[in-house]
């Protein structure tokens, strides 16, 4: 079994990679997917109080609201 500190630091390496200009979405992931994992990645992240990831999520899903609207 996985070390749960291993998961957690995985987990905050990744969205932390969110804030880098060359991440992107898988390209078969719709607008939908998007949403649910994000929303799921929140759920985590508050769980755990990773407070600094929590702003990172609310700001991708902001970005996201915001070039769906264009």
């Amino acid at each position: 079994m996985l070390d749960a500190n291993f998961i957690e630091r995985l987990f905050i390496r990744s969205i932390d990679h969110m804030l880098n200009d060359t991440w992107e979405w898988p390209p078969d992931w719709n607008l939908e997917r998007k949403k649910i994992f994000l929303k799921h990645c929140l759920e985590y992240a508050e769980q755990r109080e990773f407070y600094e990831q929590c702003v990172i999520i609310r700001d991708v899903e902001k970005e996201l609201e915001e070039t769906r609207d264009v």
